[in-house]
């Protein structure tokens, strides 16, 4: 996928020489030795590796994308806000767990079809889903890559606490497709319960509050102006439902009604039933 901007982007060598040499000649990006200063970074993204101040060098280093006007933008799967949403998101009772349909079907396999950071996919696989996450960037792909390998390698050991082990077991459920969603879907025609969406969608105004990694996002990659037809990819794919979640207000893509909706406070999930679609005469075999 192309970038949305006029802004240069490279991959630093600096930790990991055969990673980044491998990652340069997957994106075709060039490579540089050393990590350069945040303000010199100007008009220029950088993959690179890096380790947190109190890090020692056993440290496995996390893939991050900087830029001059934020910090790096990476993804863990180990701690932080994914595991604060691991022991306190709410459980199957949460708005997102009953969109997908637990408790109506006992752990349905999803497909996140607009995976990006990784954030929802994460917690339906800590609620017992096969979860395939497709995200269309390669750029962000190989930061959700590089989260996986990172989850993967401190549960190798089999003596390790049962918290290790309960993460290894949602890390197996989680596998990486980058693609185009909409053209994996039509092509592939994988066999899947759920498909969810959450495309990225233009912003009204400019927010200082917004998050770090979702500027980064949005200056990399625009909104998805293709959700209509990747909406009517995943109903003619989802056995079950298809799932998208949308700012609260905000308009049903393409105009088309769900068949029922649950809100919370900031957000609605439409909910598009398979079976009612169809047997409406919405919704084309």
């Amino acid at each position: 996928m192309e970038l949305k901007i006029a802004m240069s982007l490279s991959v630093c060598s600096q930790i990991y020489p055969d990673k980044a040499k491998v990652l340069s000649e997957r994106l075709q990006l060039p490579l540089i030795a050393t990590m350069p200063a945040q303000k010199a970074l100007d008009n220029t993204l950088l993959l690179s590796w890096y380790r947190e101040k109190n890090q020692t060098d056993d440290t496995p280093a996390k893939l991050g994308l900087f830029s001059a006007f934020s910090g790096p933008v990476s993804i863990d799967f180990t701690g932080g806000k994914k595991q604060h949403r691991r022991q306190f998101g709410g459980g199957k009772g949460q708005p997102l767990a009953r969109a997908i349909g637990l408790g109506s079907y006992d752990a349905p396999s999803v497909l996140d079809a607009t995976a990006g950071m990784g954030g929802d996919a994460f917690v339906f696989a800590t609620l017992g889903c096969q979860v395939t996450m497709v995200e269309r960037s390669p750029i962000v792909a190989a930061l959700l890559e590089d989260a996986l390998n990172r989850a993967r390698q401190p549960v190798e050991n089999a003596d390790n606490p049962p918290e290790d082990q309960e993460l290894k077991g949602i890390i197996q459920r989680l596998s990486l497709v980058n693609a185009d969603a909409a053209d994996y879907l039509l092509s592939q025609k994988p066999e899947v319960d759920v498909i969810y969406l959450d495309p990225m969608y233009p912003e009204k105004k400019k927010s200082a509050s917004a998050k770090k990694e979702m500027k980064v996002l949005q200056h990399l990659l625009g909104p998805d102006l293709d959700s209509e037809r990747l909406l009517d990819a995943a109903l003619h794919t989802a056995r079950l439902r298809v799932v998208v979640k949308r700012p609260a207000k905000a308009p049903t893509i393409a105009g088309i009604q769900p068949t029922a909706q649950i809100n919370s406070p900031n957000t609605r999930y439409d909910l598009y039933s398979i079976k009612a679609l169809k047997a409406s005469g919405k919704l084309a075999d």
